[in-house]
C-alpha cells in the first residue's frame, strides 16, 4: 500500500505517541492548518483504540480548533474509558483479593498493568476486559474461584474443551453480568497461548513469575510482568496473535513504556532477556515497527543486536511489511494462514526452532492428545497420532483462504 499519509492520519500518529514536546505539538498544528477530515479521523481513532489519547492531546492545543461535535464525541470516549477503567480496576481488586485466598497469584497483562503505570492518566488507555495469567498447573483453581465469584466461561469455547484450554490451550474468557454491565476476564497458563508457536519460542512460565513484580491500581494488589518481560509480551502479542494486523494502540504502549525507562541501564539486560526467551527476532520487528510508525527512541545498537539475518529480515518485511498506511488499515484485518504460518516461522531465532514448532504442532506428546481428544488413561493414543496430522493438514488447507482462528488450528 503506497498511498500518502493525510493530515488526519499524521495527526493520529503524533496524538498516539508518547513524546508530545513543542515539535510535536508544532506537528500536529500543522496538521490542522492542512485541514484534518473529522470523520475519517474519529473512525481512525475509534478502530485503534486512541480516541482517550486524542482527547487529552488535542485539549492540549488550541481548543477552538476542533470542532464541537468533534470535542464532544472525544470527550465521551474519553469519559467512557475512564469510567470503564475504575470500574475494572474495583473488579480487579475484588477478583484478585477472592484468587488470592485460595493461594491463586495472578498476573495482569496489557492494558490492567499499563493504563496505572506508563500512562499520564489510567483514562488514556481504553480497556474492554482484564487479562490475567496464572501459574501453569492452577488454571483449574482459578475457575472454582472466579465461578464462586459469579463468573462463567464464554460459550466460544465448548463446554468438553474447557480442559483443554485449561491445560493447553490460550486460556479461556470468564464473564460476569450484573446491573446490565458484563465483565470480561481472559485467564491464561502461557504467555504466548497460540497452539502453532508451541515449540518456536522459550517463554518459560517460571523465569517470568521468577521476575515478576507488585502492581497496586485503585486498592488493586496483584503483580505484573518484569519491564523487560512486559516489553518483551508487548513484541510478542501483534505477532502471534494477530500478524500484526492490529491496533496502533500496541505500539502507544510499548512507546510509552520505552519512554519511561533509563536507556543505559535498560537496554542491555532487555537484549539479554530477549535471547534467553528466544524472542530476540520478534523483539526485533516490535522495536523497529514501534521507532517506524512512532518515533520510540530504540538504539540502533539495540536494533542490531536483536536483528536476524539478512534473508530472514527480508522475508519480515515482505510479511509484514513497516508501512503507516498499512499499520493504519491492520486493526481487526482478518490474515489468511497462507501468510500467517510463514511468518510465524520467520519469527524464529534458529531454524531449529522453526523445526520444532512443526514437529510440537503435527506431533504433540501424548498427554496433549488425550486432553484435545478426550481419551481415557486406558486406550492407546496410536489412532490419534495417526489422526491427528490429518487433521493439522486439513486445517492448514482450511486457513489457505480464512484466518487461522477460524480454521481449527487454534
Amino acid at each position: 500500500m503506497n498511498r500518502s499519509l493525510t493530515p488526519a492520519d499524521q495527526l493520529l500518529f503524533l496524538c498516539a505517541r508518547a513524546r508530545w514536546d513543542e515539535t510535536a505539538r508544532a506537528a500536529a498544528g500543522a496538521c490542522l492548518d492542512a485541514g484534518v477530515d473529522w470523520p475519517a479521523l474519529l473512525a481512525a481513532g475509534g478502530r485503534h483504540g486512541l480516541l482517550p489519547l486524542l482527547h487529552d492531546r488535542l485539549a492540549a492545543l488550541d481548543p477552538c480548533r476542533v470542532p464541537a461535535d468533534v470535542a464532544a464525541q472525544l470527550r465521551g470516549s474519553y469519559c467512557t474509558s475512564l469510567l470503564r477503567n475504575r470500574r475494572l480496576a474495583a473488579e480487579l481488586a475484588r477478583v484478585a483479593a477472592a484468587l488470592g485466598r485460595a493461594g491463586v497469584d495472578i498476573l495482569v497483562l496489557k492494558g490492567g498493568a499499563l493504563a496505572p503505570t506508563v500512562y499520564d492518566h489510567p483514562a488514556q488507555r481504553p480497556m474492554t476486559d482484564l487479562d490475567l495469567l496464572v501459574r501453569p498447573g492452577l488454571a483449574g483453581a482459578a475457575a472454582a474461584v472466579l465461578e464462586a465469584e459469579g463468573y462463567h466461561p464464554s460459550e466460544s469455547v465448548p463446554a468438553h474443551m474447557l480442559p483443554f484450554q485449561q491445560r493447553f490451550g490460550g486460556g479461556v474468557e470468564w464473564l460476569r453480568r450484573e446491573g446490565g454491565t458484563t465483565t470480561r476476564l481472559d485467564v491464561q497458563h502461557d504467555l504466548v497461548g497460540v497452539d502453532w508457536c508451541r515449540g518456536l519460542f522459550r517463554v518459560a512460565p517460571q523465569a517470568l513469575w521468577a521476575a515478576a513484580r507488585p502492581l497496586h491500581w485503585d486498592g488493586a494488589e496483584a503483580l505484573q510482568l518484569s519491564v523487560e518481560d512486559t516489553l518483551v509480551h508487548l513484541c510478542l502479542h501483534p505477532a502471534v496473535h494477530h500478524g500484526y494486523a492490529s491496533s496502533l494502540l500496541g505500539y502507544a504502549d510499548l512507546d510509552r513504556l520505552v519512554a519511561r525507562q533509563e536507556p543505559a541501564s535498560f537496554w542491555p539486560g532487555f537484549v539479554e532477556r530477549a535471547g534467553r526467551l528466544g524472542v530476540r527476532t520478534a523483539a526485533y520487528r516490535g522495536l523497529l515497527g514501534a521507532r517506524g510508525l512512532l518515533g520510540t527512541p530504540v538504539p540502533e545498537e539495540v536494533l542490531r543486536a536483536l536483528a536476524p539475518g539478512a534473508l530472514q529480515a527480508r522475508l519480515l518485511a515482505r510479511l509484514a511489511p513497516l508501512d503507516a498506511a498499512v499499520a493504519l488499515e491492520g486493526a481487526g484485518r482478518d490474515l489468511h494462514g497462507l501468510r500467517q504460518v510463514p511468518l510465524y516461522a520467520a519469527l524464529a531465532d534458529r531454524p531449529a526452532d522453526a523445526g520444532g514448532m512443526a514437529a510440537a504442532v503435527f506431533f504433540p506428546p501424548r498427554e496433549w492428545l488425550a486432553a484435545r481428544y478426550g481419551l481415557p488413561d486406558d486406550l492407546p493414543a496410536w489412532r490419534a497420532r495417526l489422526a491427528h496430522p490429518l487433521r493439522v493438514g486439513r486445517a492448514l488447507a482450511r486457513s489457505l483462504h480464512r484466518p487461522l482462528v477460524q480454521s481449527g488450528l487454534e
